[in-house]
């Protein structure tokens, strides 16, 4: 009868019979060990510092900016966006209504848009932010665009087209953003149809910040039925946290 005389439990970090493979990992990692725990976190040092040293930094020093990065990340919106405007319409009001950001750096009005309407703020804001010359500047219109063109969304693209057309041309060293329109509540399209072609005017838009070689911000994500008012249009405090730090995430602030 064949017994078995010995026996030794190892740790295959490779093995082409059983496509075990941590090379893809670490390029550098041993291809097996004996079933000890020493080994096991000497394997992985020593393939994490092998990583490491093709980086010409030392392991302290990565970390050490890594710190960095997160202490940089960690910074107030209102600090991160010192060099940035803002400029929109009721409910970019909030960023500063709500003390996310210094209202120094958001000009925003009641029924503004880039379309015509009884309450033109347009050329104001675009005034000022001509003036100011940021670094980054947003742009937050649509929802009062949506009534203003009777849901024409060929006519709001075109409005849209002439701002950024104007601003380009005035800021050439300004980096420009465009967010999305949000979402509204389903009663709010009940009462006005026009509301239903949000989704529409988005695509749009989108495609035409693609012709202008602007970037376009998709905040749809970031609505929670919880942050809806009254009204089912404007937001509540929460989502503005939110938007400024996708703003600031997608700009790189």
């Amino acid at each position: 009868v064949n017994k078995v005389k010995g026996e030794s439990r190892k740790i295959k970090f490779r093995d082409d019979n059983f496509c075990v493979d941590s090379g893809s990992r670490f390029a550098e990692i041993i291809d097996e060990i004996d079933l000890d725990a020493d080994q096991f976190i000497t394997a992985l040092t020593d393939a994490i510092k092998a990583e490491q040293s093709k980086s010409g930094k030392t392991l302290e020093q990565s970390k050490a900016e890594q710190e960095a990065d997160e202490e940089w990340a960690s910074r107030p919106a209102s600090e991160k966006f010192a060099n940035a405007f803002v400029i929109g319409d009721s409910v970019t009001q909030g960023l500063y209504e709500y003390g996310v950001l210094n209202q120094e750096n958001v000009q925003a009005d009641r029924g503004a848009g880039v379309c015509d309407s009884e309450v033109n703020k347009i050329e104001e804001h675009l005034t000022k932010a001509i003036e100011l010359q940021p670094q980054v500047l947003f742009l937050a219109y649509g929802m009062n665009d949506i009534e203003a063109s009777r849901g024409d969304v060929d006519l709001f693209i075109e409005k849209y087209k002439s701002v950024l057309d104007r601003l380009r041309e005035a800021l050439p060293d300004t980096r420009i953003y465009v967010n999305s329109i949000l979402p509204v509540q389903q009663f709010v399209i009940d009462n006005n149809e026009w509301y239903g072609n949000i989704t529409e005017f988005n695509e749009e838009l989108e495609k035409l910040c693609e012709e202008e070689d602007v970037i376009f911000i998709d905040n749809t994500d970031l609505v929670k039925e919880e942050y809806y008012s009254e009204d089912g249009i404007h937001m509540a405090p929460d989502y503005y946290t939110e938007w400024v730090d996708h703003m600031a995430e997608v700009a790189k602030l």
